[in-house]
């Protein structure tokens, strides 16, 4: 039988070497990423037009693409697609997806509304256009979300951002009710009861958001993002290791999110393990060379820990008209604090409290390097302004309460 047995394995590998490279594309199998792109590309490229079976190939390319974390290649692939089928709207959907992946939020916008325009009643249009203007127009965000459930009415991801949403405007009592509705329809699926969780955490009443955080873990013990949740409930309690000890949890399960590290990062600063912050903040760095907290977070740890600062040559790299960037202006000197505070100010009363809260706490934060009189006016005044599921309030507060 041990010999029969040998020789079936060894006629599947033989079988498995002599396989024709286009059959990789679609096979069932353990093929690695390039194997398969390999396997597209053959069949791509033995076509003499854009057959379905070729359409299907670049899809497919474009998601290994992806995988690979080839994102330019992957909308090419999306591009082809569409320049011979402009109303493909999956093609759409894909390519808006590929341009958030790229953080090009003006061509995934654009790729949104080309797909509405084809099919007014695709749900994912609508979601993904909802969260691209959850950034700077929240009721844009709220409408199409209301159309996604008027097609949809069902829809988990529908409920769960328009819950942000009211949660960014301040109404928690109907973001609740929305959390809520998620976790009736899909109650054995972690979202729900993160969704609730925050609400909770953002109001303080952090009993309840652990215990929501505690039985998203249950539910999806192998998911990243509930263990961030809790970490941050931990923090806001002041109890900085059990903080940690679930972040690790969570970068064990995702080593490669860069908003975990630097969220570990500033919590290994606000506890004065300056070694731990720099090695976790430049690996968030290194994930994501565009994030300025990022960079105001590691500007900070190597000031105080006596090291060079990257902060001058890092800011060619960031958006110099989106927020955070006055911040990093205000680090390098070429404003002040009145022009920092200025610059926070916003059509949305929200939006102009929290900027105001992160300049005073980051301003506050370097001030207190400098042992300047007003480190802790300014960081107190953060932990009046902030909201308290954002970091900066937590260590606003460990510093000066």
């Amino acid at each position: 039988m041990s010999a029969l047995v040998l020789t079936a394995l060894l006629e599947m590998s033989g079988a498995r070497a002599e396989m024709p490279l286009a059959l990789k594309c679609n096979a069932v199998g353990n093929f690695s990423v390039d194997d398969r792109i390999a396997g597209c590309t053959a069949i791509i490229e033995a076509a003499s037009g854009m057959q379905q079976g070729v359409v299907m190939a670049r899809f497919r390319r474009a998601m290994f693409y992806r995988q690979k974390g080839e994102v330019d290649l992957a909308i090419g692939d999306y591009d082809q697609i569409i320049e011979r089928d402009p109303g493909n709207v999956n093609a759409r959907l894909a390519r808006a997806s590929a341009y958030l992946q790229r953080r090009d939020n003006e061509a995934a916008l654009a790729d949104y509304d080309k797909a509405i325009e084809l099919d007014p009643r695709s749900t994912y249009a609508y979601l993904g256009r909802a969260r691209l203007y959850l950034k700077d127009d929240v009721d844009r965000a709220i409408a199409d979300y209301d159309r996604a459930l008027l097609i949809h009415p069902d829809n988990v991801h529908a409920y769960i951002g328009r819950s942000f949403a009211y949660e960014t405007k301040g109404e928690s009592d109907r973001a609740l009710a929305d959390c809520a509705r998620a976790i009736e329809i899909g109650p054995n699926h972690w979202i729900g009861q993160a969704c609730r969780a925050d609400i909770y955490l953002a109001r303080g009443q952090t009993d309840l958001a652990l215990t929501d955080f505690d039985r998203a873990v249950q539910l999806s013990p192998k998911d990243s993002r509930p263990y961030v949740g809790r970490a941050r409930v931990f923090q806001v309690r002041g109890d900085l290791e059990k903080a940690l000890s679930s972040l690790n949890l969570a970068i064990e399960i995702n080593p490669d999110n860069p908003g975990f590290h630097r969220l570990r990062g500033a919590i290994h600063f606000q506890s004065g393990h300056l070694t731990e912050a720099l090695a976790d903040l430049r690996r968030s760095n290194e994930l994501n060379r565009k994030d300025a907290y990022t960079q105001l977070w590691l500007h900070l740890a190597q000031r105080k820990s006596g090291s060079g600062s990257e902060l001058g040559e890092a800011a060619k790299l960031i958006d110099p008209s989106r927020w955070p960037a006055p911040i990093v202006r205000f680090f390098l000197g070429e404003i002040t604090f009145e022009a920092l505070l200025k610059s926070a100010q916003d059509d949305s009363t929200r939006k102009t409290r929290e900027q105001v809260c992160e300049a005073n706490f980051y301003a506050g934060e370097l001030a207190l390097e400098q042992g300047a009189d007003q480190a802790v006016r300014l960081l107190r005044a953060a932990a009046d302004e902030c909201p308290k599921r954002f970091v900066e309030w937590a260590a606003a507060r460990a510093c000066c309460f």
